[in-house]
């Protein structure tokens, strides 16, 4: 009975432990040893023991060993008593054996061959007979002494000399010291990078500075905690790296320097001072011409910047007068003409008289009426866009008329009532009332007319071009009803005279 207590002391020993339970624990059975650890060489084997005490353990019974991975349990071997058959998993294949001839002693221990660092971590044997299981927990930890370390002369500079201690094939990663002759630490700050290579092992690179008047003895060593090993290399740094100068000599080069280069500044002063008046004059004539230089590039910039401002002029003008007549456009109206005719009497160069036999033309201030179609739709206010289509004609009128209220619509238009424009004999000129007549020359076949009673003027342009033609000012009255209409030529039987165009009517431009 004292037996029995003390093996269910031990178990719940293991359980309080390690917080691992066993199902159907009887007092004839232990594993042996409870929780422990083992440490296994990389490349070589290791004995994972478990251990089974009991009066009697029968010949069907099965073991199986798994390895505890945090996201899952991996069955690396198993043997069933009923087949005497084991089982490994792929990862471990070829590498796991049982101790057959020892399971009736209990020895229930896995041969694990050719250690890998992924072979870390926990184990669990599990032995399970007479409808029992029993297990305990195994922590592998693995580990590996690399090769020598290697000491290398990285850099060489006369304050300092750099040196580099690698070494290969540790693990778990290990500690690196830099130590003196007398085997203390030494003091010089190093740098060390560890890395894993594609093996699973750790590569360690350490470097640091040694200077002048330090231990020239270095010694660089590789420490596994684990293993409890160490490996060591050491070098001897000549003096010859830092040379001793004698103080003297020192002082003897200073002077020496000194005097030369007294006497190199007492040449050079003697010999600049010949050079210098020649320098002078070369200066001085180079300068001019430099001077003269700048002048022929300060013309020619001068100039290229008038004709660039000249350019900008043109062109904003240009601007300005699109932007002027893209205005008037988006003032557009539908214009529909009278059919009843009306008279111009317009001061223009017309026809020869017909008792005149003279073939020249009338003078500019010859009286000549002109029969027109005025437009329906008046205006009192505002402003009015509409185009003209002239073609190829020689000879045409058009422009606005003023009518008053009460006035009648038939007979001849007074001059004061009406402003155009007028082409005769290929030549156009502007009108307004019986004022001289303004000369331009014209080349387009579209008119654009804008009747501005907000500027009391009317502007003519060319259409195509986006050009004024000319602007006339209007005389307004101080009558509240008068109204403004649209006039073209009437149209003569077998000659194209001029016609309204039709315009799209925009949303007007809110003024600039």
């Amino acid at each position: 009975m004292m037996m029995g207590s003390t093996l269910q002391w031990l178990t719940a020993i293991h359980i309080l432990t390690f917080q691992h339970i066993s199902c159907l624990i009887t007092d004839q059975f232990i594993s042996y040893p409870p929780n422990s650890s083992v440490i296994g060489v990389i490349g070589e084997g290791v004995v994972l023991p478990c251990y089974v005490v009991a009066e009697n353990i029968p010949e069907i019974f099965s073991v199986q060993w798994i390895f505890n991975e945090q996201s899952q349990k991996i069955p690396v071997s198993t043997y069933d008593g009923k087949t005497q058959k084991e089982k490994q998993d792929e990862k471990y294949q070829g590498r796991t054996e049982f101790f057959h001839s020892e399971f009736g002693a209990g020895n229930m221990s896995l041969l694990l061959k050719n250690i890998r660092s992924s072979d870390k971590g926990s184990y669990t044997c599990v032995v399970s007979f007479n409808d029992e299981y029993h297990d305990a927990l195994i922590e592998l930890k693995v580990a590996a002494k690399g090769g020598v370390p290697s000491i290398s002369m990285r850099s060489y500079m006369k304050q300092s000399i750099g040196l580099t201690c690698h070494a290969d094939g540790w693990f778990p990663k290990p500690e690196v010291i830099w130590l003196d002759g007398q085997g203390q630490v030494r003091k010089e700050q190093s740098s060390t990078k560890v890395m894993m290579m594609p093996s699973g092992l750790y590569r360690v690179i350490t470097s640091m500075n040694l200077k002048p008047g330090s231990d020239m003895e270095v010694s660089c060593r590789i420490v596994n905690n684990l293993l409890k090993t160490t490996s060591e290399s050491r070098i001897l740094i000549s003096e010859i790296f830092f040379p001793s100068i004698s103080k003297w000599l020192i002082v003897y080069l200073v002077i020496l320097c000194f005097i030369t280069v007294l006497i190199s500044t007492v040449f050079c002063k003697l010999r600049s001072n010949h050079k210098k008046t020649i320098k002078a004059v070369k200066m001085k004539t180079k300068m001019e011409e430099e001077n003269e230089q700048l002048k022929s590039m300060l013309e020619q910039e001068k100039a290229t910047n008038r004709r660039a401002k000249s350019k900008l002029k043109d062109r904003f003008g240009q601007l300005k007068a699109e932007l002027d007549f893209w205005e008037a456009r988006s003032h557009a109206v539908f214009i529909t003409v009278n059919p009843d005719c009306r008279v111009l009497e317009l001061p223009v160069p017309g026809a020869p008289k017909v008792e005149d036999t003279s073939s020249e033309p009338a003078g500019l201030n010859s009286p000549s009426t002109v029969p027109v179609l005025v437009g329906k739709e008046g205006f009192a206010s505002g402003k009015h866009y509409w185009e003209v289509e002239v073609g190829q004609q020689q000879d045409w009128v058009l422009g606005v008329v003023r009518e008053k209220e009460g006035q009648e619509e038939e007979g001849t238009i007074a001059g004061e009532d009406f402003w155009a424009l007028h082409r005769s004999q290929g030549e156009l000129f502007s009108s307004k009332g019986n004022r001289k007549i303004e000369k331009k020359d014209m080349s387009c076949t579209v008119i654009g007319v804008l009747l501005d009673l907000e500027e009391a003027q009317v502007k003519f342009y060319e259409a195509e071009q986006m050009n004024v033609i000319v602007k006339i000012p209007i005389s307004l009255g101080k009558e509240h009803a008068e109204r403004f209409y649209p006039f073209l030529p009437k149209r003569e039987e077998g000659v194209v005279t001029p016609v309204i165009r039709p315009v799209l009517i925009p949303v007007p431009l809110e003024t600039v």
